[in-house]
């Protein structure tokens, strides 16, 4: 059945009542149609037909109502199709008055009862026309759409026959006719199939193309069905899912057929042409939209390309899949996706196989988050401030090793709001998809720093609490204002007393980020340093104050 109705995807089965003037083929239509051969001896009435989930790429169970006309079973006619999710009319090829008999009474009928579904109409016995006097669909048919707006679509048709090779060489011959560069000597070219379906949909045979989206996978809203994509399990949830590197290959060539002029960025209509060929463009919205690195003209370059496909496979490993087929991969799609192995092993084997990591940005309000991550796209400075409101992602590719490889490690930076971080860090779990924790703050304001030790605090007694312990690593910004006194003692004795690397000062406006990047990927890759030692966290914190000991001490003490 040809569609469009979401509401359709809820449904447990869809009800088909067929109905017309007597000896149209109602019964034998049915019957070719559950068994796909044609009946010798089909009962007058045949019983309501199930044709199962999975005779229909929808895979929605179809019930088929036959009917009598019979003056005498009206009132049951008429209760049927009141019932009915989709009726079927018809008429019969070799009889013109059936056809006559569906304007002067079928559809009127159903306009009398208000009935408001789909209609479909079906002229069967296509056999038996008499071949001396051909006539089109579209002459037979075309009036009376045109009157009723309500039929969705009409075929002709013969259970004797079915499908037979005549009818695809006239199939052929019609395209060839029309368009010569639509076929060739192995049948149709693209540039035929799209007229053809161009053709189908002209005629009213909506229900043609939609029986070949259906057959590639697609459902009612041009989306491939989940069934179709096969999107590996994570098994614990410090797992992650990445792109292969059969897939990177494949987007490396996808980019560079897209990338026109050789300049080495995709433009926005680049990215729109990309994706002509899925529902729509995932990158035009958050969190995509501003994650990666563009240039001054808007377009994408290849590390910001790749970082964005990361970035989706890592959020939406569904979407991401999808995405992949839509644009053309032609692979075994689950070829295109892995799931890493878990980051508490990765520590204790103390390496990772990782080539994308997560990096979640802690700090209080000002302390210079959001710059750091425009900072990490290559940004300039800006100096008006705009609050972090929504997630903020910056994905970018750090290649530190100055080598080229068919897939370099991919961190993204992922912005969490002061306001955020007790809500995100009340969920047990919330570090297990974490590889590294970034703490940023004001270096000119003590405030900021001891806010950020709070949080700190609060990160190691998560992870100590889980299991899930993470690397950690402070960020003094804004380096070229003047440091609060006391500002560098304080950090360096409580990053000795807890293990972690000193702080990492950066400028952002002076341009000076201290390889600030590279450091937080290098730690990312060596899971098993840097993670604070909670023995020590009392001795770190006289250092600040005891507020923020005394809280973490009192949490660990109530929960044990």
């Amino acid at each position: 059945m040809p569609g469009g109705n979401s509401a359709s995807r809820a449904r447990t089965g869809v009800r088909v009542v067929v109905a017309g003037d007597r000896l149209t083929g109602k019964s034998s239509l049915i019957a070719a149609a559950a068994t796909e051969s044609f009946p010798e001896n089909v009962p007058r009435i045949l019983r309501p037909t199930r044709l199962p989930a999975d005779f229909f790429p929808d895979r929605v169970p179809i019930t088929i109502i036959d009917t009598s006309s019979a003056l005498e079973s009206r009132g049951k006619l008429f209760e049927e199709l009141k019932r009915a999710d989709a009726v079927v009319l018809t008429y019969a090829c070799d009889q013109p008055l059936t056809i006559s008999h569906l304007s002067s009474f079928w559809l009127e009928e159903l306009r009398r009862l208000e009935i408001k579904v789909p209609i479909i109409v079906v002229g069967c016995k296509l056999d038996l026309r008499d071949e001396t006097q051909p006539v089109s669909l579209e002459q037979v048919m075309g009036p009376i759409m045109q009157r009723y707006r309500e039929i969705e679509t009409c075929i002709e048709c013969s259970a004797v026959t079915l499908m037979q090779p005549a009818e695809i060489v006239g199939v052929r011959r019609v395209v060839q006719e029309k368009k010569k560069e639509g076929v060739n000597d192995l049948g149709l070219t693209l540039e035929g199939f799209l007229f053809l379906h161009t053709l189908f949909i002209d005629k009213g045979r909506l229900e043609t193309t939609w029986a070949v989206l259906r057959k590639f996978g697609y459902d009612d809203e041009l989306k491939l069905r989940d069934d179709l994509l096969p999107v590996p399990s994570k098994h614990a949830p410090d797992q992650s899912i990445e792109l292969t590197i059969e897939a990177v290959e494949f987007l490396r060539g996808i980019f560079r057929l897209f990338d026109i002029d050789n300049h080495g960025a995709l433009r926005p209509a680049d990215l729109d042409e990309l994706f002509s060929t899925a529902p729509e463009n995932p990158w035009c919205k958050a969190p995509y939209r501003d994650a990666a690195e563009r240039t001054t003209q808007r377009n994408l370059t290849l590390k910001g390309f790749l970082s964005e496909w990361d970035l989706m496979t890592l959020l939406d490993p569904k979407g991401s899949l999808a995405n992949l087929i839509y644009v053309g991969y032609s692979g075994n799609p689950a070829s295109a996706l892995r799931v890493t192995r878990r980051r508490t092993v990765d520590r204790k084997k103390q390496q990772t196989e990782r080539n994308v990591f997560r990096c979640f940005v802690f700090g209080p309000k000002n302390a210079g988050k959001s710059a750091l991550l425009n900072s990490f796209l290559e940004r300039p400075f800006s100096a008006i401030h705009n609050p972090t409101m929504a997630e903020h992602y910056a994905a970018n590719v750090v290649d530190q090793h100055g080598v080229s490889s068919s897939i370099n490690e991919d961190s993204y930076l992922e912005e969490i709001p002061e306001d955020e971080a007790k809500k995100i860090l009340s969920n047990k779990e919330s570090l297990s998809a974490c590889d590294i924790a970034i703490f940023v703050y004001d270096s000119s304001n003590e405030y900021s720093w001891k806010r950020s030790c709070e949080v700190l605090v609060e990160v190691t007694r998560r992870g100590e609490e889980s299991g899930y312990g993470v690397p950690c690593l402070l960020v003094a910004a804004k380096d070229d204002l003047d440091p609060y006194p006391m500002a560098v003692q304080d950090s360096l004795a409580v990053c000795q007393e807890l293990g972690i690397e000193a702080p990492i000062p950066v400028s952002v406006i002076l341009g000076e980020t201290n390889n600030v990047f590279c450091r937080i990927l290098s730690a990312a890759e060596r899971p098993h340093l840097n993670i604070p030692e909670t023995e020590a966290v009392g001795a770190a914190f006289t250092v600040v104050g005891v507020a923020a000991f005394r809280a973490y001490n009192a949490r660990k003490n109530s929960s044990t």
